[in-house]
C-alpha cells in the first residue's frame, strides 16, 4: 500500500507526536470548558454567603467552597469534565446551605412573632381585667 511512498524518519516523529497529543488532549479536556458551570456555581456560594450561612449550616456552604475550588484546579489543569461535575455538585451544595439558611431564619422568625403575640394578648388581658372594674368575689363573700 504505502511501496512507493518515501518518507523521512522526521516525518514520522512529527505524525506519532501529533497522535499523542490528540490523545492527550482528548482525554484531559473531555468536552468544552466548564466556565459558565463554574460561574453560575460561585455566584450561588456567594449568595449563601451573604445570607449568613456560615452561622446557620457553615458544614455544606464550606463543602460547596472546597468543591469549587477544586472545580478551578481542574479547570486550570485542562479536566474539564472534573471540573464542571465538582461546579456542579458545588452549586447543589450552596444551594442546600441557602435553603438550611432560610428555613432556619424563618423558624426564629416565626419564634419571635409567637413571642410577639403572646405579650400582645397578655397585654390585652390584663388591660380588659383592670378596665372593667372586674374584680374576682370569693364566694364566700357572697350574698345570702
Amino acid at each position: 500500500m504505502f511501496r512507493g511512498l518515501k518518507c523521512s524518519p522526521g516525518f514520522f516523529m512529527v505524525l506519532a507526536l501529533c497522535g499523542v497529543t490528540l490523545f492527550e488532549g482528548g482525554c484531559a479536556s473531555t468536552g468544552i470548558r466548564p466556565d459558565k458551570t463554574i460561574t453560575r456555581a460561585q455566584m450561588e456560594v456567594e449568595q449563601a454567603d451573604r445570607e449568613g450561612s456560615r452561622n446557620y449550616d457553615a458544614f455544606d456552604l464550606i463543602e460547596a467552597q472546597t468543591k469549587l475550588k477544586s472545580a478551578k484546579e481542574k479547570m486550570k489543569q485542562g479536566d474539564y469534565k472534573s471540573a464542571r461535575f465538582l461546579a456542579q455538585e458545588a452549586h447543589v451544595d450552596a444551594e442546600l446551605a441557602l435553603a438550611k439558611t432560610q428555613t432556619a431564619k424563618s423558624k426564629e422568625a416565626e419564634t419571635q412573632l409567637k413571642k410577639s403575640l403572646q405579650s400582645l394578648q397578655n397585654e390585652i388581658d390584663r388591660k380588659e381585667n383592670s378596665s372593667s372594674g372586674f374584680s374576682p368575689v370569693e364566694p364566700t363573700d357572697m350574698p345570702n
